[in-house]
């Protein structure tokens, strides 16, 4: 097994509407985040409804997993995304946000 240093992680998984990951995706790169991975075409049902990308269940979804280095940044990738959802829409996107502590051991 390779050998990685212990740092704990937080790590984030975003559920939200496509067009609104894209915002997401482009504020973490202005963050300076570099361990992210997305997943467009996620299909599922929530609170703002359900979402399938089909003529009967219109819109996508995506999943953002993030490996942020410390509780700091996710903390403020999350906050980041509030502040998009303040500015730019009038009705809350989907969006929801998982957080999980540990570190990467391969």
């Amino acid at each position: 097994m390779a050998e990685f240093e212990d740092t704990q992680l937080t790590f984030l998984l975003m559920v939200c509407e496509t067009e609104f990951s894209k915002r997401v995706i482009q504020m973490m790169v202005d963050m300076g985040i570099e361990g992210f991975t997305f997943i467009h075409g996620a299909a599922g049902a929530g609170r703002s409804g359900r979402r399938e990308d089909t003529d009967v269940w219109p819109g996508g979804n995506s999943m953002i997993f993030v490996a942020a280095p410390g509780e700091g940044s996710a903390d403020r990738i999350v906050e980041g995304a509030e502040a998009i959802i303040r500015d730019a829409y009038r009705k809350r996107p989907g969006f929801a946000v998982f957080k999980m502590h540990g570190s990467q051991i391969a």
